[in-house]
């Protein structure tokens, strides 16, 4: 939708309007650029001013380490496959989410046309929250 609204690139099944100016994608790279460094200015000034407290505060002599609940998934894998699977584990993430638009070359766009993507996706966020859900109830603590 940005990419139609800011005129970088026309929708397929839309023909496009005869007095819509082409702009190149350097333009709107220059343009996300400058926004995604301002972003990160304003984050970091954040950052410094306003620190986040996370977590509860820490006894010394006392180490509870558990990740924040987001990374949850990871720690059954450490337990069932040792410390460097979780490397193995998040090479393999990244690795599929490399790999999606190569394996998925069909010429459909809509989600619901295509059953086979959003099946697999299902999936894999199911086996993520069974197991997010697992750690949170039988492993309350951390480690």
């Amino acid at each position: 939708m940005l990419i139609k609204r800011h005129q970088i690139s026309s929708h397929p099944e839309i023909p496009p309007a005869a007095l819509e100016p082409a702009e190149p994608f350097t333009a709107h790279l220059r343009r996300v650029a400058a926004l995604g460094l301002v972003l990160l200015g304003v984050l970091s000034l954040l950052g410094v001013l306003v620190p986040p407290v996370i977590g509860p505060t820490p006894v010394e002599g006392i180490g509870i380490i558990r990740p924040l609940w987001m990374f949850w998934w990871f720690f059954p894998m450490e337990e069932w496959f040792g410390v460097a699977s979780i490397a193995w584990v998040i090479a393999g993430v990244f690795g599929l989410i490399f790999l999606v638009p190569f394996l998925d070359r069909g010429p459909r766009r809509r989600w619901r046309e295509r059953k086979l993507a959003l099946g697999a996706a299902t999936v894999l966020l199911l086996a993520l929250a069974a197991i997010t859900i697992e750690v949170w109830i039988a492993n309350p603590k951390g480690h």
